[in-house]
């Protein structure tokens, strides 16, 4: 896998599924990255359909 990216540097593509790493919630997840309609970034579980679990990551890598 490729090294790992900022949010603050670059941000996946709206429905990409990345590897997200997170501060003190989770060490990394398998995610689905979009945008709401207000225009905020999520990372979302593949699971969580709802988006209710989204969480703030710090670093992502492409799955590809």
């Amino acid at each position: 896998m490729s090294d790992w990216i900022s949010v603050e540097d670059s941000l996946p593509i709206s429905g990409q599924r990345v590897l997200a790493k997170y501060t003190a919630v989770y060490d990394r997840r398998l995610c689905t990255f979009w945008y709401d309609d207000g225009g905020n970034a999520h990372f979302v579980e593949i699971h969580e359909g709802d988006g209710k679990g989204s969480q703030p990551a710090t670093h992502w890598q492409p799955l590809s």
